[in-house]
């Protein structure tokens, strides 16, 4: 059995012209009066610009995965991925179904069933450069501008909130940190202490020529002994170059031998103590950092468009509505006028000659 040709439609048309177009008209009147019930909804847009690591805190932006140098691993999720993530998480959209209302607006049993409905009226797409768009729509255009706007509010406090409770916990380990140094500090200058009373020792700190002929010496000492364990790789115990070598040692450590006991043992108490302040001085100024970051309360998303309230409804699409009627029209039409006259032939026996009119 083969389908109809050109000319069976051509003779259907003519047969039951008036039947194809009652029919027509009827499921095209049907998608007009479907298109006019429907009600009307609203798409407000909002853009953000791509997100930073200072933006998000360094506490979620150190769960990136980064590679080398720098460089990102590919297909790896960016840092406005991980924004998205967020926006689409549960926590925001229940304060999103609280803020608005959500389950008396969408006639929701309950506020999971108001979210799961949210999410359907809802669409966050990251641009190739990196900019996030948010698409929020209702039956009212203000309320769909202001839930976009509101998610923006809620990616900001959740960044804030997260930047906020990194430093927190950065600055409480620098108090203990820095309570240890102090503890550190305190013991080194007690030591020093303690060490120049029992000697008689003036409370000064050591010249720097003194300290520049012993650290001399002992940078001196400590090359030759390498030297010395290399070449006895390679050469012989009794070997005029490791004999060289030996003795210009010994001479070395004669001369680190003839310095005054306690001069060196102030030097290295008073090197204690200045390592001592200099972490004192660097857990201070990181403090300090830390405290500004805990406090600091600038906005975490760089907002490029802010919704603003449509001015046309971006749903139903009347038009595409009444031409899929009256494209299923013609073709329910086409498909039952067809049926029709192929009834009719086999009951009458013969069939109209081709292009006939009834």
């Amino acid at each position: 059995m083969t389908g109809p040709t050109g000319g069976d439609l051509l003779h259907v048309a003519r047969a039951r012209g008036r039947f194809l177009i009652l029919n027509v008209a009827i499921t095209t009147l049907v998608a007009l009066g479907v298109s006019l019930l429907l009600p009307k909804w609203y798409a407000a847009r909002a853009v953000l610009l791509p997100p930073t690591e200072d933006d998000v805190g360094s506490a979620l932006s150190q769960l990136m995965p980064r590679g080398f140098a720098g460089i990102r691993i590919p297909g790896a999720p960016t840092l406005a991925d991980v924004s998205v993530a967020v926006l689409k998480s549960r926590s925001v959209a229940d304060r999103i179904v609280e803020r608005f209302d959500l389950v008396k607006r969408y006639g929701a049993r309950d506020a999971e069933n108001a979210a799961k409905d949210l999410e359907g009226h809802v669409k966050f797409k990251v641009g190739d450069e990196g900019t996030i768009a948010i698409l929020a729509e209702d039956r009212e255009p203000q309320t769909a501008a202001a839930m976009a706007n509101a998610y923006v509010e809620e990616l900001d406090s959740f960044n804030l909130k997260t930047r906020t409770t990194s430093a927190k916990r950065t600055r409480a380990f620098i108090e203990e940190r820095l309570d240890l140094a102090k503890r550190d500090l305190a013991t080194a200058e007690d030591r020093l202490r303690d060490y120049q009373q029992a000697r008689n020792l003036p409370a000064t700190a050591p010249s720097d020529r003194d300290s520049d002929v012993g650290a001399r010496l002992m940078a001196q000492k400590i090359a030759l002994e390498v030297k010395l364990q290399v070449l006895r790789q390679s050469l012989a115990e009794d070997s005029e170059d490791v004999r060289r070598v030996r003795q210009e040692l010994a001479a070395i450590e004669r001369q680190v031998g003839g310095l005054p006991r306690a001069g060196v043992e102030i030097m290295r108490l008073w090197r204690d103590v200045k390592v001592q302040e200099q972490v004192f001085e660097l857990l201070t100024a990181q403090l300090e950092e830390a405290r500004i970051r805990e406090t600091r309360d600038t906005p975490t998303v760089q907002l490029l468009d802010a919704a603003k309230v449509p001015l046309h409804k971006s749903r139903p699409k009347r038009a595409l509505i009444v031409i899929a009627g009256f494209l299923v029209g013609l073709a329910g039409s086409l498909s039952a006028a067809l049926l029709m006259e192929r009834r009719g032939m086999a009951a009458g026996g013969t069939a109209p000659p081709r292009g006939s009119s009834s």
